[in-house]
């Protein structure tokens, strides 16, 4: 928290000084004061400082606090909370500077007494607050700190030690806050020594050329250096040092006296903004890709090293190059920028970010698409700030695009040739199959009583080898005329589809004594006969692939999908699916066949043990394809199989 309070202190004095009450910080406001104090931000609810004095009057310490996440609101009688509250929220909106109010605070044994609260608000969500005691103001006697006392309290807040080198007598004095820093903890017995550097300093070059330096006689009234020190435990930090020389009438040094001040948590936080600066420019360089910062009219742009690479500018050019938007119009063209500005335009009026793609023609004359993302800044009264952003150049992937786009055209083309040639290869291998269906069952029916067994056998081979084929060729029909089929969908109750295809079925049902139940199911936006096919084949499938000597059992049900299984399947959220599943106790499949049962003439059982074509189920995944939905199935040997169909309520092209 000391870091934070550290930073918002800088702030605040920085906003005040400029904008506000500059005396503040010199009158209101001391580190050494004697009553309990704290700097609170409204806007996030956090106790950004707390002085020693609030410490011992209250009790809590900052990892306290740090329970809370630092809200002032636990420190106050839940009946008093509201009325802070309110108060905050008056001054902020009356735009009022100071109030004087009681409250009930409790301390860290759960005792509560009265204070005086005084409020002074800094700097828009920034307050800064004094607390009394109320009973302990009415006694007149002043509990006040030692300056000895106060400088220990500086010390350990702030990290740092004073210390004096009186060269003359060769002695070294330090304050309690340097013992603090080195971590010696048994100050009475450890002597300050002027042999500081060699016990504690981690000497570097840069220790070495201060070294040479003060040897010298370069560093005159004062300095300031960095460095690093081992502690007692062994711990290594960061420290400044700030020392002023004081020199005799003869001009030889007499006296240094010197501030030490660990900065560890401030160097960590440099280094890793620095290496995260490295790792964005990195990045950048990697993927392409600049940021930048505007003021609302566009007069002063800045840019990260990536919009200067982007845009063609090396670092020469760079440091003298004003960055407006001008130069925008220079890269864009007058006609496109115009475009483009009239549609930023748009998007400043009332929206928080916005997307443009546009063309420029870089520093070396080469073409390139960019893609901006910016995001809009706007105060509290909705007036634009500043406008950041993030510009990438897209040109290879527009390339890319642009491939893609021919090859997918050049690939429907190919389907559509191929759906073609299949349906006309198919429907002119009707007439020669015939004619062979035809003339062997002629041979068959006059010429049966003078063939051998052998020959009565290779004319029922062909017989049977024909129909086959028909059918095969009947399949690849209805496959190609599914693939071809641009009929609109209209309102289709499934529960009418699955009667109509159940009686189709009725001799298959009756002949094997199937149980089918069916639940109720949607009306749902489809091509009827797509439907009636799609779940004759399941259906068929479901009584064909029984067990031995097993009577089918197979159950049709409906749920719609939830949210949750909407974004598991990768659906859209703004469509109503429905989940249909077809349960049998049929005679399954290993579950590593689940996908390639839908493939085309694949077939797990052999065709004289379950006759057909293994097109049945590509014709259903093709129709569930067709109607923007999924088909998937799953299943164990001798435990029966599940096929479950996702469907759209409505189709998207006509939602």
């Amino acid at each position: 928290m000391l870091e934070s309070f550290l930073s918002d202190f800088a702030y605040i004095k920085e906003v005040l000084d400029k904008q506000g009450d500059i005396n503040f910080f010199d009158k209101n406001f001391s580190f050494f004061s004697t009553e309990p104090l704290l700097f609170y931000n409204s806007d996030t609810d956090v106790i950004i400082y707390i002085n020693s004095r609030f410490t011992e009057e209250f009790n809590y310490t900052v990892d306290d606090l740090a329970t809370w996440k630092y809200s002032i609101h636990p420190l106050i009688n839940s009946d008093d909370q509201q009325s802070f509250s309110d108060t905050i929220k008056g001054m902020k909106d009356n735009n009022e500077a100071y109030k004087d109010t009681h409250y009930r605070l409790i301390a860290k044994d759960k005792k509560h007494s009265y204070y005086r609260v005084k409020v002074s608000r800094l700097h828009k969500a920034y307050y800064f607050i004094q607390l009394e005691n109320s009973i302990k103001t009415a006694v007149p006697v002043l509990q006040n700190k030692t300056a000895d006392d106060l400088i220990n309290d500086a010390e350990v807040i702030l990290k740092f030690g004073f210390w004096m080198w009186d060269i003359v007598t060769n002695k070294v004095f330090w304050t309690k806050g340097m013992y603090q820093l080195l971590e010696i903890d048994d100050a009475e017995h450890v002597e300050p020594s002027n042999t500081f550097e060699g016990e504690y300093v981690l000497k570097d070059d840069a220790y070495e050329e201060f070294e040479r330096r003060f040897k010298s006689d370069q560093l005159k009234d004062s300095y300031r250096h960095k460095y690093h020190l081992k502690t007692a435990k062994g711990n290594i930090l960061t420290v400044s040092e700030h020392g002023r020389i004081e020199y005799d009438e003869q001009g030889k040094m007499r006296r240094i006296i010197g501030l030490t001040r660990d900065i560890t948590l401030q160097e960590q936080s440099i280094k890793s903004l620095s290496d995260y600066k490295e790792m964005m420019q990195s990045n950048e360089t990697f993927l392409n890709f600049g940021t930048w910062e505007s003021v609302p009219n566009g007069d002063k742009i800045s840019w990260s090293e990536g919009m200067y690479k982007i845009f063609g500018y090396d670092e020469n050019k760079a440091k003298h190059l004003p960055v407006n938007i001008e130069l925008y119009q220079q890269h864009i063209g007058d006609v496109s920028f115009r475009k483009n500005e009239e549609q930023i335009a748009v998007f400043l009026e009332d929206k928080d970010h916005y997307t443009v793609e546009y063309e420029i023609k870089d520093a070396e004359d080469v073409s390139k698409v960019l893609s901006t993302y910016a995001r809009i800044i706007r105060n509290n009264e909705k007036a634009i700030e500043k406008i950041i952003g993030t510009t990438r150049d897209v040109t290879e992937l527009k390339s890319y695009e642009k491939i893609l786009e021919k090859k997918i055209e050049e690939l429907n083309k190919s389907n559509t040739e191929l759906e073609e040639f299949a349906y006309v290869a198919s429907h002119d291998m009707q007439e020669p199959l015939r004619k062979i269906s035809t003339f062997s069952q002629r041979l068959q029916n006059k010429y049966s009583e003078q063939l051998d067994e052998d020959g009565k056998r290779d004319i029922n081979r062909i017989i049977a080898s024909t129909e086959n084929m028909r059918n095969l060729i009947d399949n690849l029909l209805e496959f190609s005329r599914i693939s071809r089929n641009k009929y609109p969908p209209e309102e289709v109750p499934l529960s009418l589809i699955i009667d109509k295809v159940l009686t189709d079925l009725d001799l298959d049902i009756e002949e094997t004594g199937a149980q089918v139940t069916v639940s109720s199911l949607p009306v749902i936006e489809a091509i009827p006969a797509q439907m009636s096919q799609l779940f004759f084949n399941l259906l068929s499938n479901a009584i064909k692939f029984r067990k031995k000597d097993t009577v089918p059992v197979i159950n049709i049900a409906e749920e719609k999908l939830t949210g949750e299984m909407k974004q598991e399947y990768q659906l859209s959220s703004s469509l109503e699916y429905h989940l249909i599943t077809i349960t049998d106790n049929g005679i399954g499949f290993e579950e590593q066949y689940a996908e390639k049962i839908f493939q085309l003439f694949q077939r797990l059982q052999g065709k004289f043990e379950f006759p057909g074509t293994g097109i049945g189920l590509s014709i259903c995944k093709k129709i569930v394809s067709n109607h923007n939905g999924w088909i998937f199935a799953s299943g164990k040997p001798l435990k029966g199989s599940k096929f479950s169909i996702i469907l759209p309520n409505n189709q998207p092209s006509y939602a």
